[in-house]
This record gives C-alpha cells, sequence and structure tokens, in this order.
C-alpha cells in the first residue's frame, strides 16, 4: 500500500508540474503563444482554460515581475541608420516586432525598480512613475502582436499614448526628489542612492523615448514619405552649428522676458561638421548649457555697470572636429563668474539649484518653454543625453572669471550605453538573466 501511496503521489505531482508548465509558458519571457485576447477563452495550445479579466491582469503583472530578468538590448546610431534607409512595410514591420518584445522588458525594468527600492524611497510620486511604467507594459502585452500593417498602425496608436502619459515623468521624478530632500531630509548613502536610481531611470527613459520615437518617425515615412536627410527621427547630416544656433536664439528670447536683457552669442570653429545623430538630443544639451551661462553672464555683469564702455560680454560656442572618425566636441564659454570651488562638486546632483522662484510651492515643478527651470535636473539630464550614445559632457570653471562647458559626441558608431542593472538590488532578486536576439537581425 506504501509503495502504491507513493506512486500515485509521484503521478500527481508530475501531472500537476506538467500543466504548470504548459499554462505557463506562454507568460514565459513576453511569449503568448496560443492565447487569444476578447472573450477571457484562452487557449493553451490543444487545451483552453478560461479566466476573468481580473485574473488576466494579474498574469500580466506576473509576467512584468519575470521580464524584468531580461537584459535590455542596446542600439546603435549606424544601425538605426543602416535599418530605416528607403522603409518599407516590411523594415516597418521587423522595427514593430522588435519593440513588441523590448519596449516590455524596459518597462518592467522600470516599474520592478521603484517597486523593489528602500521604503523611504517610496514617496507618491515615484509610486505614480511605477504604476505609470506598469500601465504602459499591460497596454503593450495586450496589444496585438504587429504581423500586418494594421496591427502595426494600431501598435502606433499605443505607442503615442505612451509618449504621452510618460511625458510626465520627469516632473514627477523631480517632485519626488524635492520631496525627499526638503520634507524628510537625506544621509550621504541615501543621497547617493538617490542619485544612482535617478541617472538610471532617466537614462533607460531617453533609450525607451528613442525606440518609440524613432519607430513613430518610420511609420510617418512609409506612410507619408520619407524626408529627406532623415532616417526616422535621425537626421543624416545633423550640424552642430545650426542646432546651437536654434538653442541660443530660444534661450536669448527667454532671458530677454524674465531677466530684460540677453548677452550676445557667436558660433565659431568648424561650421560645416555634420554627422547622423538626433537634433532633439543636442538641442536639449544646448538649452540647458547656454541657459545656464546668459543667465550667469547677465548676474554677474551687475557689478560692471557703472564702469565706462561696458557692455556685456558673449557667450562663445566653439565647434571642434579633427578628422571624420574623431568625436565631435562643442565648447560654451562665458564669463559669468564661474562656479564657487564649495559649489563644484554639487552641480551634477539632482534638485541643486541656485533658481530663486519666489512663490512656488516647493515641490511644484516647472517649465518654461520646454526647459526645465529651477528644480536642478538640467544640467544632470543634459549629460545622460551626452552619455546615452557614448559622448560626454564636462564642465572647467575659473572661480571669478566664467565657465566652460565641453559636450563631446560620438561622430560614428554611438552605442546606447545600457546600465549594467542586474548588479544592484534588482540583481539580487532576478539573478537570472538572458539577453534577446539583436534587433533587427537579417532573417
Amino acid at each position: 500500500m506504501a509503495v502504491v501511496a507513493w506512486a500515485l503521489g509521484r503521478y500527481a505531482f508530475r501531472r500537476r508540474f506538467h500543466l504548470t508548465r504548459r499554462c505557463s509558458r506562454p507568460f514565459s519571457f513576453g511569449q503568448r503563444r496560443g492565447f487569444q485576447l476578447g472573450k477571457g477563452v484562452y487557449g493553451v495550445h490543444d487545451q483552453s482554460v478560461t479566466i476573468s479579466k481580473q485574473r488576466y491582469q494579474e498574469l500580466l503583472v506576473a509576467e512584468a515581475t519575470q521580464m524584468a530578468q531580461v537584459r535590455q538590448t542596446s542600439v546603435s546610431i549606424e544601425l538605426m541608420r543602416k535599418f530605416g534607409t528607403n522603409p518599407t512595410l516590411d523594415t516597418l514591420l521587423k522595427s514593430a516586432r522588435f519593440l513588441y518584445k523590448e519596449l516590455p522588458v524596459r518597462y518592467a525594468i522600470r516599474a520592478k525598480e521603484f517597486e523593489l527600492a528602500p521604503s523611504w524611497i517610496k514617496t507618491q510620486p515615484f509610486k505614480q512613475i511605477s504604476d505609470m511604467y506598469m500601465q504602459c507594459f499591460l497596454d503593450l502585452r495586450s496589444a496585438q502582436e504587429p504581423n500586418s500593417a494594421r496591427a502595426e498602425e494600431k501598435l502606433c496608436e499605443v505607442l503615442s499614448s505612451h509618449k504621452e502619459r510618460l511625458a510626465l515623468v520627469i516632473s514627477l521624478l523631480a517632485e519626488g526628489a524635492t520631496e525627499l530632500k526638503s520634507k524628510r531630509g537625506l544621509t550621504p548613502g541615501e543621497e547617493e542612492y538617490l542619485q544612482d536610481i535617478l541617472d538610471r531611470f532617466l537614462t533607460a527613459r531617453i533609450g525607451t523615448s528613442v525606440l518609440t520615437s524613432q519607430h513613430l518617425a518610420l511609420h510617418e515615412d512609409v506612410v507619408d514619405g520619407r524626408r529627406n536627410g532623415y532616417v526616422g527621427a535621425l537626421q543624416l547630416d545633423c550640424s552642430p552649428d545650426r542646432v546651437f544656433r536654434d538653442a541660443a536664439e530660444s534661450v536669448r528670447l527667454m532671458c530677454q522676458r524674465e531677466l530684460g536683457q540677453a548677452p550676445g552669442f557667436v558660433v565659431k570653429g568648424h561650421l560645416d561638421v555634420k554627422f547622423p545623430y538626433f537634433p532633439a538630443h543636442i538641442h536639449y544639451i544646448g538649452c540647458e548649457l547656454l541657459k545656464n551661462s546668459f543667465r550667469a553672464t547677465i548676474e554677474h555683469s551687475v557689478q560692471f555697470r557703472g564702469e565706462p564702455n561696458f557692455s556685456i560680454p558673449n557667450v562663445e560656442i566653439v565647434i571642434g572636429a579633427s578628422s571624420e572618425d574623431e568625436d565631435v566636441c562643442i565648447m560654451i564659454r562665458d564669463r559669468g563668474g564661474g562656479i564657487p570651488s564649495s559649489a563644484q562638486k554639487d552641480v551634477w546632483r539632482y534638485t541643486h539649484t541656485t533658481w530663486d522662484s519666489p512663490g512656488e510651492e516647493e515641490t511644484h515643478y516647472t517649465r518654461r518653454d520646454g526647459i526645465l527651470a529651477g528644480k536642478g535636473f538640467g544640467l544632470p539630464l543634459s549629460r545622460l543625453y551626452a552619455r546615452f550614445f557614448g559622448g560626454d559632457l564636462e564642465l572647467c570653471s575659473l572661480a571669478g572669471i566664467g565657465t566652460a562647458a565641453y559636450v563631446r559626441l560620438k561622430r560614428l558608431g554611438g552605442v546606447e550605453q545600457v546600465g549594467n542593472y542586474h548588479q544592484d538590488r534588482l540583481h539580487a532578486a532576478f539573478p537570472q538573466t538572458f539577453t534577446p536576439r539583436y534587433p533587427f537581425e537579417r532573417d
């Protein structure tokens, strides 16, 4: 009898394990083969099960935990340039299928990162961000796989709604970080943890935005016709001269409106340099650096107004590139008095700001003409944009004189710098990872 009982128990265990494996397989690492959305009946191979919508949502949330283990895939400027040249419907479907698999991984990592963070960091704005990324994950996993033009168009609608929803992320991050520092106070160790998690979160947000914007632009290229000089959102002959002039003019108008006056600017150096890049990234970096330089120049010049022949010094923008295979460097130099030595180590910290904005709530986040103002996110976020494809941003300040900012951008071969998210708390929870196949791989 003992032998019979053991055999029956063994059979029951193996049977239960077998069914569990078969029923859970569609939710393994983003694969949902055999499930049909709509009426609550989901086929699994030769079987079918009926589950409620709530239960289906619970399964997707469990899948997010599993997909947060997957190491996200890097992309490069050169790969996007080659892949998007002369786009066709087949090109668009390949891109859509890659995003259909890649974006849920990125969304899941972002949602789980705050969920696994220490309790002291879980302020309401950060919880709201986690919920937003989880909802994006659920939307995408519930969408139909883009194997046709109609399904790809539906995916574009989902991606557009995600862009609109996630546009609030930076403002919520600023609110959460300011709330932690002003109301709770942070130890040096907590300050470093906050700095690290914001760096990684914002870098990942840039990556998600690049992938989404590139596909939506490719969709427009296929539907409406390709724009000359562009592959999706990537400009093939991006001119730092033109982009920085546009940024300087925008900041000059803002400076005149808010301060009543503005310094002039001069662009010089290798003005004919052009290379494939995303102009929106360069424009953002330029606006943030010039905003600091323009304001510092105006404030520092006040003490010299009584001198004869006084004039506000220009802000200089110098573009340099030694050869076609070298990086492009841009220097922004001002005579705004420089950064005090005691404050230089803090300029890269989020929420560090010298902007005085009386009348605003302490945790309120503002935007002025699309430029971050007053909450100390502009400079560190600009460095993340520069570093995203392998470049960098550095400051050199001479106290009492002025500051020079050096932006280095990859001319060729810029590759997304994917952080090793699995060496922190996420790795402790999910030690086993694997890498999906390279995006847009030739069949």
